[in-house]
């Protein structure tokens, strides 16, 4: 027979009494084994044992460099346990989709964090050892994070589209930030999904910010309670320009110095608590180089290419263009393109040999510096007529990773009228991709708000 459902207002009950009862047995030492043993809470019929909290408190203390006290875990033992319920409702989402987390992805997380923390290879299991810390408490927390990842990229990655006047917009607000003071700031942010989450989400954030003044280091409490996708990165925004994060937050960090954190800030998302590292003068912009292989570089190519009549009409050019598409789309090395050619009868399809990037015109240069071996590029009008290029080899240089043919692009009317693609520069994408996240961060925390409002919690502590 399946447990009785448990209220809403019963839930909220158990959570408003969780502090007192923890702080008992927490500071009740003859009771230690037997707590290891116990149940702290089910989340929809799956346990978290007080021994997964107390592994988990163990985590938190080491990675905030603190010192291992009583008084301190019992104070951090509410949100723990809080972040706890939160990680068994993404895994069993994830499960409930089918999404898994492989070992190398676990692996390529643990290297990563052993980077950011200036730790050699094998370092991190050395300093959790030495901390006392069962390794598999760490394991869990990132199992969690990527999983939720994926989660959040199966269900709204194909949903969420960023257009071209958003990022329009965005960008004119950068360049109108360009000459400001640039800030390196942290956040945690505990957002607010209902009304019914004010009080409980205002006291975490109280008894974070007083965590955070007793010593207790930004990073383990972004990484455990923040809802933000910096989360995983311990809240490190890096430098941003001053004002990016809206007037109210902005506020705030101009009253303090390198090195204090703010009070809990209510914004529209919810509480935000922010470090200041430090202050620089806006930096001078780098002009990068455009991505072009080197000038003795070589390349042996092959071509296609469709005639168009002289002063083509639309209706013409786009007939051309579908079969140069479908010309590209089937040529996977050289031999097909140059059979498609020969079928074809054009004279000017065939192999142009071996040529210097350098002494390529212009727009086909910047085709083929960025074109792997043996990819047809997408067709481009040149000299009356569509073609269709490919790298047979290539001598001296380096390409990019991703060609221009393949990647994010914007829709452009060129002067016949017909509707051609073009990439997106470097700082589209990057700004298309910083509005993204922001998209998928509000998706995932939507989701996790639902997840909380259809799960039976059962608190046993």
């Amino acid at each position: 027979m399946a447990p009785p459902r448990v209220t809403r207002a019963a839930i909220w009950l158990i959570r408003a009494i969780i502090p007192a009862i923890i702080a008992v047995l927490f500071v009740c030492g003859d009771a230690k084994a037997q707590q290891s043993k116990s149940i702290a809470a089910v989340v929809n019929d799956e346990v978290i044992s007080i021994f997964d909290l107390n592994e988990r408190l163990s985590l938190v203390m080491a990675s905030s460099d603190s010192k291992n006290d009583p008084e301190v875990r019992k104070r951090l033992a509410p949100q723990v346990l809080r972040g706890l319920i939160d990680e068994k409702l993404k895994l069993q989402e994830a499960k409930r989709i089918n999404v898994s987390t492989e070992q190398e992805e676990i692996e390529a997380a643990l290297r990563t964090m052993e980077k950011r923390n200036d730790l050699p290879r094998g370092g991190l299991d050395d300093f959790l050892r030495n901390a006392g810390v069962n390794k598999a408490a760490m394991i869990s927390q990132i199992e969690t994070e990527i999983s939720w990842s994926k989660v959040i990229g199966y269900m709204f990655g194909s949903t969420i589209q960023i257009t071209d006047e958003e990022i329009d917009e965005k960008l004119a607000e950068v360049k109108e930030m360009a000459g400001r003071p640039e800030l390196q700031v942290a956040e945690i942010l505990l957002p607010v999904n209902s009304p019914e989450d004010e009080d409980e989400t205002q006291l975490l954030a109280n008894r974070l910010s007083k965590q955070l003044k007793s010593g207790v280091g930004f990073q383990a409490l972004a990484r455990s309670f923040s809802q933000s996708s910096s989360a995983a990165s311990g809240g490190e925004l890096g430098w941003i320009k001053q004002g990016r994060l809206g007037a109210m937050l902005d506020a705030a960090l101009s009253k303090l110095n390198p090195g204090e954190s703010t009070e809990p800030i209510r914004a529209l998302e919810g509480y935000y608590i922010l470090l200041l590292h430090g202050r620089r003068a806006p930096q001078a912009r780098k002009i990068k180089k455009k991505r072009t292989v080197e000038s003795t570089t070589s390349v042996n190519l092959q071509q296609i290419f469709i005639p168009l009549p002289k002063n083509p009409a639309a209706e013409d050019v786009a007939g051309q263009m579908e079969l140069a598409t479908t010309m590209s789309q089937m040529a996977t090395d050289c031999a097909e393109m140059d059979a498609l050619g020969k079928e074809l009868g054009s004279k000017k399809s065939g192999n142009l040999g071996n040529v210097r990037v350098s002494k390529l015109p212009q727009n086909i240069r910047e085709v083929v510096s960025g074109l792997p071996v043996g990819k047809a590029s997408r067709p481009f009008q040149f000299r009356q007529g569509l073609v269709v290029i490919m790298v047979c080899a290539r001598e001296g240089g380096a390409i990019p990773p991703e060609s221009p043919s393949e990647g994010p692009q914007k829709e452009k009317t060129a002067q016949n009228g017909r509707q051609d693609k073009v990439p997106d520069s470097e700082e589209r994408l990057n700004i298309k991709a910083m509005l993204m996240g922001q998209r998928m961060q509000a998706a995932a925390r939507r989701l996790l708000r639902d997840l909380r409002q259809t799960a039976y919690v059962d608190i046993r502590i």
